[in-house]
């Protein structure tokens, strides 16, 4: 039925579907199991994926996608992308195009490309420039169903699945070679990243430090990861308050370069941001640590893939601020909490001994 209340017509069997997600690594991670849903339902249809060029990356090499376009933000005329990517979008004469980020900008471009079937978010003016649209839901729901519900609205039901990165071997052994390098291979090893553009997203820099330090407890080691501009905090992590680095830090690598790296690691630990959804997806145990941000729908996995949640039930959450004064939804999480989370993925990897 369509938003009217009326029966639509059965949607034909799309040839060719443009996947759309223009904007943050997260978030293009988290929909690449609506790629999935699509080549499993379609294993003939070629499928494209739009995003700008960070988000992309997320995209690259993986199995079910034809080819990965890139968006450049960068651009001063009024049009929503370079005249050379219009006229491709134009020529390649989609069937279907899916806009899992529903912007104006991705609206105008599904609607530029003329394909008979343009999904996105019921949101505004804008909605008319789709064919189907999708309703909010009124309970949270993880970022992955909602997603996926994009796929609903052209008669599909797609299974919840955990979203993958593919990587190359090449790619691996470059990322087992440069964390052997930081880091010999002996006891487990377990990436450390502290880093997010918000401060309300930050556990504090001193239970960082002090978890590196804790780590030999249960027979485990750190590294501290840094991503653009977070190689000062990293370093100061590492060094454990004292003088001279007690842990290796790897930084300044380029994104997949660094995807290469987690993928090598036994656990990551990570406040929210792009990490929390790359270890999961490169099928590493990850302990998420979230403050503000809704478990429900930004940490979609599963304890029994070795994935453990730190978050702490408290009254003003979800408030979406970048900053805040008390913290308390993270200051909550100790130190005791963390340790114990990773001895949990540890053992789940067969790494460490759990805590008792």
């Amino acid at each position: 039925m369509d938003e009217r209340g009326g029966n639509r017509p059965a949607v034909p069997t799309p040839r060719r579907v443009l996947v759309t997600r223009l904007r943050r690594i997260g978030d293009a991670i988290l929909v690449l199991p609506v790629i999935e849903a699509l080549h499993e339902r379609f294993p003939s249809c070629s499928i494209d994926f739009l995003a700008e060029e960070a988000p992309a990356q997320a995209a690259a090499n993986h199995p079910a996608i034809d080819r990965v376009l890139v968006l450049d933000r960068t651009l001063g005329s009024l049009l929503p992308a370079s005249p050379r990517l219009l006229w491709g979008l134009r020529r390649r004469g989609y069937d279907w195009v899916i806009d899992l980020y529903g912007n104006p900008r991705s609206a105008l471009l599904a609607a530029w490309t003329g394909a008979p079937v343009r999904v996105g978010p019921a949101r505004r003016a804008r909605r008319r420039l789709y064919t189907h649209v999708v309703q909010p839901v009124s309970e949270p729901i993880s970022a992955i169903a909602h997603h996926l519900r994009s796929l609903e609205a052209v008669g599909m039901t797609p299974a919840l699945r955990p979203p993958r990165i593919t990587l190359t071997e090449r790619e691996r052994e470059q990322g087992r070679a440069r964390l052997e390098s930081a880091l010999p291979a002996g006891a487990p090893r377990v990436g450390i990243h502290a880093g997010n553009r918000w401060p309300a997203k930050r556990w504090p820099e001193e239970r960082f430090t002090a978890l590196v330090r804790a780590l030999p407890r249960i027979g485990a080691r750190a590294l501290v990861l840094a991503g653009p501009g977070e190689e000062a905090l990293a370093r100061r992590i590492a060094a454990g308050g004292g003088a001279g680095l007690d842990a290796p830090v790897i930084g300044g690598l380029p994104l997949r370069d660094y995807w290469s790296v987690i993928a090598a690691l036994d656990v990551l630990v990570t406040v929210d941001g792009s990490p929390i959804h790359a270890g999961p997806a490169l099928q590493v145990p990850t302990v998420g640590i979230l403050g503000p941000t809704e478990p429900e729908i930004w940490f979609p996995y599963q304890a029994s893939d070795g994935h453990q949640l730190l978050s702490r039930e408290i009254w003003c959450r979800p408030c979406h601020r970048h900053e805040c004064a008390r913290m308390d939804c993270l200051d909550w999480i100790s130190v005791g909490d963390a340790l114990q989370a990773v001895a949990r993925a540890l053992a789940h990897a067969g790494g460490a001994r759990a805590i008792a």
